[in-house]
């Protein structure tokens, strides 16, 4: 009772409800569609048409399409019908005098500062980076991201990516920037995904002469354009959290560090909902277990705990909390069963993050 009142009064225990936080892939049925038609019925179960995020989520979706739903195509969600080719990352119309670029097809160039002149990049590109909050510019150097990243990392540390509304603005920008190479929040695209979120893949089968885009068998895990009348499957999604494996070796503080640095954190499966979708993805992952999760327990009081909350929902192995003195103090997952188990600290083992979906704000130039 006294360690119950304790994290209580200190504002440690984190009460959850059932919700769809890490992402998930679902089929809707066997009937073929149009594009729009496709993206309605993903629509009218609160879900959008998938949306791909690199290398590895396109090998992740093509494993499932073909290995679980014995499908040679499906829909995806990203389409050419962006209205405001050039915009800000915080939606504020852009109204300073930008250098125009010139996209080739399905081409994604992001705004970048280098030897102190506005300049632009591919979008998966990883550069230093620069924050704003309250008026004051922060160069975010120590870690490398892509334009996406930084974005999420600036709204979740500081307020969004830098925004250059005037030229004293500009002025103070260069200043802080040292003359280093850093992204800002210009982006240039043509094309967006159906659910608002930042992706900078742009993996091609061919040069891009529709607009509307599907993941085919026979093209690999590249995008292969496609009329928007034409019929292939619908996948959704949902979901504001993915899931990344990683299968390099290290001690689970290695991996914490490691997910921190380049992702958001070490994995956290906080409801059923979660246990699924972790599920799913491991049902489609090569390469063995176990892999770490965020998963820890106090050596001083003994309860397991995620990196800033306690453990609400579990599914231990066997269905039974390791307890001290005999317990391991940090926690993997099994890829035979998909349930909980404690594991020495030291151990090397893959590991899986998680990273928070960036979206692109609506309020934009018309």
């Amino acid at each position: 009772m006294t360690l119950v009142l304790f994290m209580l009064c200190s504002g440690f225990v984190h009460f959850t409800f059932a919700s769809h936080r890490l992402r998930l892939f679902n089929y809707n049925g066997i009937v073929k569609n149009g594009w729009w038609d496709s993206l309605k019925e993903c629509n009218l179960i609160n879900q959008s048409l998938v949306t791909l995020y690199d290398d590895e989520d396109a090998e992740y979706l093509k494993k499932f399409r073909e290995d679980r739903l014995h499908l040679t195509s499906a829909w995806l969600g990203l389409s050419r019908r962006r209205k405001n080719i050039t915009t800000w990352s915080d939606g504020v119309p852009v109204t300073h005098n930008v250098s125009s670029v010139t996209l080739t097809n399905g081409e994604q160039k992001c705004g970048a500062i280098q030897n102190n002149t506005l300049t632009s990049f591919n979008c998966s590109d990883r550069n230093a980076f620069m924050c704003h909050k309250d008026g004051n510019y922060h160069l975010i150097e120590n870690v490398r991201k892509n334009w996406c990243q930084a974005q999420q990392y600036c709204r979740r540390y500081f307020h969004d990516l830098v925004s250059i509304r005037e030229q004293t603005q500009n002025q103070q920008v260069l200043v802080k920037g040292m003359n280093k190479t850093f992204w800002i929040g210009l982006m240039h695209d043509e094309w967006e995904w159906t659910d608002k979120s930042c992706s900078t893949f742009r993996s091609w089968a061919k040069d891009p002469s529709q607009n509307c885009t599907i993941q085919s068998s026979h093209f690999s895990t590249s995008m292969l354009m496609s009329g928007c009348d034409n019929q292939h499957n619908s996948l959704c999604s949902q979901g504001h959290v993915r899931i990344i494996v990683i299968r390099e070796n290290l001690t689970w503080e290695q991996a914490l560090d490691y997910c921190e640095a380049n992702h958001t954190g070490l994995l956290r499966i906080e409801d059923a909902n979660d246990q699924r979708a972790v599920h799913q993805r491991l049902n489609y992952t090569d390469g063995g277990g176990p892999f770490w999760i965020g998963l820890r327990q106090s050596r001083v009081f003994g309860f397991w705990i995620w990196s800033d909350r306690t453990v609400t929902y579990s599914n231990w192995k066997n269905g039974k909390q390791p307890e001290m003195p005999l317990s391991n103090n940090c926690g993997a997952i099994y890829t035979t069963d998909h349930t909980w188990g404690d594991v020495n600290c030291s151990h090397q083992l893959p590991f899986i993050c998680e990273e928070e979906i960036s979206f692109m704000k609506t309020k934009i130039v018309t």
